[in-house]
Formats: C-alpha cells, sequence, structure tokens
C-alpha cells in the first residue's frame, strides 16, 4: 500500500468522526441550552412571584393600615355627600400617601358601593371602563382582584379590595396600583437580564415568552420576553464552552488519527522511524533547556538552546564544571544541599539562579535526575529547565505595584476622613451665616431707635418707649447669642420630650388673631437636644406668623399632630392660611437656593434638621400649607 492510499484511508476515517462528533456536540449543546433556558424561566417566575408578593404584601399592608386597624376611613364612607366624602378622604388620607408612595405606591383610588369614582390621587382614572368593571366586579363578589392594567406604553399592577364596615355591609373599593417597571427593573437588575413585557392573546409557540399573568377573562396574557439571549451570561458560557470542546474534540480527533497515521506509516517504512527521531533531537536541542552531567559536575552535554541562553557556544561549555553558571548571590551551602538531596533521594527539583557569560541574571526552575549507561552504571545527572525570568520579573513588579497600592488606599483614607471633616465644618458655617443674617435684623432696629435719640424735645413717653424697643431688641440679641452657644458647645444628651417642647414653645406665643391645636402623646422622646427641636419648630410657627403679620390675616389656624411609627416620628404643622402671595413666597423660599433667603427661620430650622438627620418636606398650596419633619426615636 502506497502513502497516498494510507493518507486517503485516514482521511476518510476522519472526515467520519468529524461528522460525527459534530452532530453529537451540537445534540448536547442544544440539550444544555434548553435545559438553561427552562432554569431562566424557572428563576424567572420564582422572582417574580417573590416581588409580585412584595407588591400584594405592601397592598395588604396599606388595606390593614387604612381600614381594619383604623376605622376612620370607613366611618368617613358612610357621608352621603359626594363632594364632603371626597374632601374628607383627601384630608385623611393625603399625610400617608407621601409616605406609602416611598414603598412603592403609583397611585391609589376610591369608588363607592355604586361603582363611582369618589377620589384619585393622580387624576388619571377618571372614566376608566376598565377599572370600572372590575370595581363592578369586586361589588358584586366581595372578594380582592388582582389585575394587569396597560396605559399606552406604561403597565401596572392594580389590587381591588372591598371596604367593608362593622356590619358587613360594602360600602366602596379602594383601588391600590403599583407601576410594573418595578418589578421589571428588579428582574433585569438581579438575574443580569435583559426581559420586555409583551400582551399577546397566545404564546404562538415563541420559546422565549414567559406566561406571568393572564387576565381574568382569559382574552389578554402578560409575557416577559428575554431578548439578546446569546448575551446572557450563562447561555454565553454554553457557547463558548461547546465551542472550543468542539475544536477540543476535532484536535483530539485530528491528533487520534494522525497517531494511528504515524503508526502505520512506521510500520510500513522503517527508514522514517531515524528520519522522525533525528528530527525530535532537534527540537529539543532547539527549544528544551537541558543539560547532562557527570558524577563530579563537568557539563558533558548542553543543548543548543540552553547553550543560547547561557552566551555560551557548546564547545565552550562541554566539559566545563557547572560552576561556570553558578550566580555569586547564591551560597555554597545551596549546591551542597542540592547534591545532598540528589545522591539520598535521587532526583531534586527547584530553582536556581544563574548567570551568563556576560554576567547577566537569569532564573531557571530545574528538575534533576540520576542518568545511567546501556549497562544500568550511574554515570552522571541529567537537568530539565525551565527559563522563569520573566515570572521573577512579573513577582517583582507585582510586590511594587502592592506596595504602591497600599500607599494609595491609605491616603485615600486619609482624604475620606478630611471630606468628611469638612462636610460638617460646611454645615455648621451656614447654620451660623442663617444666623449672623437674623442678627441684622434687631441690630437694625436697634440703630433705627438711636436715631430718634438725635431728636430734640423728645418728651418722657417717647424716650421710654424708645428705651422699651432696644431693651427687646436686645434680649433678642440675646438670646440668639444663647441658641449659638448651645448649638455650637458639645453635649452628651440628645434625648428631648416633643410634648415639653411644644408646650413650652406655644406658652410663650400669644397672639390674638391666631388659634394654635395640637394633640401630642406626652411620652413621645426623641433623638435630638431639646434647644435645637425647640429651635426647629419655633422658627416654622414664627414663619407662619410673619406670613401673617405680613399678609394681615384677619384669622388663622395652625395644628399640630403626630403620626408614631415603630423607629420614627412624622411631626405635622398645618396652617389655613388662603393667600396667592405667600404660596409664592414659600415656593421661591422652600427650594433653599437663593441667597437672600438665608435669613428666614425656615432656612435655619432646615440646616438644623439636617444636622440632626431629620427628614424635611412640604405641600404647599394656595388653601393650605402643610410641614412634616420626620424625627428618630430616641432609644434611652
Amino acid at each position: 500500500m502506497d502513502n497516498k492510499n494510507l493518507v486517503f484511508r485516514y482521511f476518510i476515517y476522519f472526515l467520519t468522526l468529524f461528522i460525527f462528533v459534530f452532530f453529537v456536540l451540537d445534540y448536547f449543546k442544544e440539550d444544555k441550552i434548553s435545559n438553561t433556558i427552562k432554569k431562566y424561566e424557572d428563576i424567572t417566575l420564582k422572582n417574580y412571584n417573590i416581588y409580585l408578593k412584595e407588591l400584594d404584601n405592601t397592598a395588604e399592608f396599606i388595606y390593614f393600615n387604612e381600614f381594619i386597624r383604623d376605622k376612620k376611613l370607613i366611618d368617613i364612607f358612610h357621608i352621603e355627600n359626594r363632594e364632603e366624602l371626597s374632601r374628607k378622604l383627601y384630608d385623611s388620607f393625603e399625610p400617608n400617601f407621601a409616605y406609602y408612595k416611598t414603598l412603592g405606591l403609583f397611585d391609589i383610588s376610591f369608588y363607592s358601593n355604586q361603582k363611582e369614582q369618589i377620589l384619585n390621587f393622580k387624576d388619571i382614572n377618571f372614566q376608566d371602563s376598565f377599572i370600572l368593571n372590575l370595581v363592578d366586579k369586586v361589588i358584586s363578589t366581595k372578594k380582592d382582584i388582582v389585575e394587569f392594567k396597560n396605559r399606552q406604553e406604561d403597565s401596572y399592577i392594580v389590587f381591588l379590595k372591598p371596604i367593608i364596615d362593622d356590619k358587613l355591609n360594602l360600602v366602596g373599593v379602594v383601588n391600590i396600583e403599583f407601576d410594573f417597571k418595578i418589578i421589571l427593573d428588579k428582574l433585569n437588575d438581579n438575574l443580569g437580564l435583559n426581559y420586555k413585557k409583551t400582551i399577546l392573546s397566545d404564546k404562538e409557540n415563541n420559546e422565549n415568552l414567559i406566561e406571568i399573568f393572564r387576565s381574568l377573562n382569559n382574552k389578554n396574557i402578560v409575557y416577559l420576553q428575554l431578548e439578546d439571549l446569546k448575551n446572557s451570561q450563562d447561555i454565553n458560557k454554553l457557547y463558548v464552552f461547546y465551542d472550543w470542546l468542539f475544536i477540543f474534540c476535532v484536535v483530539l480527533l485530528a491528533f487520534y488519527i494522525y497517531v494511528l497515521y504515524k503508526i502505520k506509516l512506521l510500520k510500513l517504512q522503517k527508514d522514517l522511524v531515524q528520519h522522525n527521531y533525528d528530527e525530535l533531537f532537534e527540537q529539543v536541542d532547539n527549544y528544551v533547556l537541558k543539560l547532562d552531567t557527570d558524577l563530579k559536575g563537568h557539563i558533558a552535554y548542553s543543548t543548543n538552546y540552553l547553550c543560547q541562553g547561557a552566551g555560551y557556544s557548546k564547545d565552550e561549555i562541554i566539559g566545563k564544571n557547572t560552576n561556570i553558571l553558578r550566580h555569586p548571590d547564591i551560597s555554597p551551602s545551596f549546591y551542597r544541599n542540592m547534591w545532598s538531596d540528589l545522591k539520598a533521594t535521587k532526583n531534586w527539583q527547584g530553582e536556581v539562579k544563574n548567570k551568563d557569560k556576560f554576567g547577566n541574571t537569569y532564573w531557571v526552575r530545574a528538575v534533576l535526575f540520576p542518568r545511567y549507561n546501556f549497562k544500568n552504571e550511574h554515570i552522571g545527572y541529567s537537568s530539565i529547565q525551565t527559563d522563569i525570568t520573566a515570572t521573577k520579573q512579573l513577582e517583582k513588579i507585582n510586590k511594587f505595584l502592592k506596595d504602591e497600592l497600599s500607599v494609595k488606599l491609605n491616603d485615600l483614607r486619609i482624604k475620606d476622613q478630611k471630606v468628611l471633616n469638612s462636610t460638617k465644618v460646611a454645615l455648621m458655617s451656614k447654620i451660623l451665616d442663617s444666623l449672623s443674617h437674623q442678627w441684622q435684623i434687631p441690630i437694625s432696629k436697634i440703630s433705627f431707635e438711636l436715631q430718634k435719640l438725635k431728636k430734640d424735645n423728645l418728651i418722657e413717653d417717647e424716650l421710654n418707649s424708645i428705651r422699651n424697643n432696644i431693651d427687646l431688641q436686645l434680649k433678642e440679641l440675646s438670646d440668639m447669642l444663647n441658641e449659638i452657644k448651645i448649638i455650637f458647645t458639645l453635649r452628651d444628651s440628645t434625648n428631648s420630650n416633643l410634648y415639653e417642647v411644644i408646650k413650652e414653645i406655644i406658652e410663650s406665643m400669644n397672639y390674638e388673631n391666631i388659634k394654635i391645636k395640637y394633640e401630642i402623646d406626652e411620652n413621645i422622646k426623641l433623638n435630638i437636644a431639646k434647644s435645637e427641636l425647640k429651635k426647629v419648630i419655633s422658627n416654622i410657627l414664627r414663619s407662619i406668623v410673619e406670613q401673617v403679620e405680613t399678609y394681615s390675616i384677619q384669622r388663622v389656624t395652625i395644628k399640630l399632630s403626630i403620626k408614631n411609627d415603630s423607629d420614627d416620628i412624622v411631626l405635622k404643622i398645618e396652617d389655613n392660611i388662603k393667600d396667592m402671595r405667600k404660596k409664592v413666597y414659600l415656593d421661591n423660599i422652600l427650594k433653599f437656593e437663593d441667597e437672600k433667603y438665608l435669613d428666614t427661620k425656615l432656612y435655619l430650622a432646615k440646616l438644623l434638621m439636617e444636622k440632626n438627620q431629620a427628614i424635611f418636606w412640604c405641600n404647599n398650596s394656595l388653601e393650605k400649607t402643610s410641614y412634616y419633619i420626620k424625627f428618630k426615636k430616641s432609644k434611652k
């Protein structure tokens, strides 16, 4: 059999096995991808149900708080006048709506037991036939309904619940809505995938669709569609793995066929053995670091590759002692221990630092083992080496970089501490600036009164008036200085009684046209110094007083109330000032951006709240203004 026929036969073998391997690997790849997609679907559905359950729990929490624990809203539903019912619902629920929005609530609306919409906080659900049909079902069944609502490009999950009074009569329906984007964002962020919502009447044989919701009438089905499937991490890994596995199998198959071919060829061509041996020896000589010595350490053989690395020719190195490669940094004891171990265990391996002909340093990892002749007599040692100079250089550079990184990280920690300290200083500086602006008012008034003394022939009543006015302004300056001293003095106690502070402030305020009402638990203690809590509340109240005096309001009522949670207290201060000038003024000042408002009492109150990690927000309308402050409870 000639060589060409042999090559053709083994080529046919290779091609047949190649096709077989391709189909086998493709079958396993598709099966694995299918299982992975099924795993995605299972994980997605599991996570979706968890997130949907969280929204359901939030809806239950809102329903429990407003209609089971607190019966106030249910009592309101018995009001027959629709406009009064709507207003009462808004007044009662409005403070809580802002809080529920922080839990993910998008919108909430109320319906009567006659399917009439009473109130909607976003004013976008009026005449919504889809919701009205659901309300009708709740009224007829008195059961909760969970449904999926679409409005243009947006989607919402709605929870409709019956409102039942103590006599088990249905008095209305509440519709609690959440933006579906909340769930979609969580799924994509937590799973590292890219889902989008799709609504179809049928799955339409698309394997990338995951059913998550089916409407009550089964007309529309909501799916999650996975886009860019190959870009998902697990799927991409599978493609890469099977691609490499295919390449490996092909290479292995080629190697296997090649070996069989070589064996067969060697059997047919005896003379090719010597040729292959010579070729292999040449490759070893050119690409392997190999050194043979006699029993006394004289070099008997060296590959050309080793000679090139050491800078010697074969004639220069053969017959020389291995000390020709010894680096002066290596102690003699190292070599004594090496030869001792070699004689005892018959082999040795380790890292050796050498020098070449020109004095340059290079490192090798060497394996030494005995060398025998044909009579099995021990005639010396052989060494196979690997050049690790680049690795040693890399270790050195790596150590240097680690040291540099440690220094940089330490510098960053120092800078972070400086930034924290500078932030505290900046806040205290703002407080001081605000107080200094407020000093200008009594100082200006004192200056104005002193100008009056320049007049001639002042009567005694005028002098008494000037003196009283100056004394009043001096007292106000003194109070400000005492407040500054307290604010900027280190203290141990940050425990203050809210009721006592409010009572003390109100008793000091006596205005005929202003009525102040408050309902505060006497045992509530807050995590804020009493002086600063007093300054915050009094500044807000005195700001309201200033508005009353500025706009000449005849009759004003101020209400103070609280909402008590487990860890926080929300204090609400509400006035009924109805004046467009007041609304414009407060809209400007509540931005806290214009420097001309630095001397206002609201600005200083805001800074003190920021200093004590309290949260402040305000609802300002033409009819009324509500100020909200969330404080941390004291743990003492």
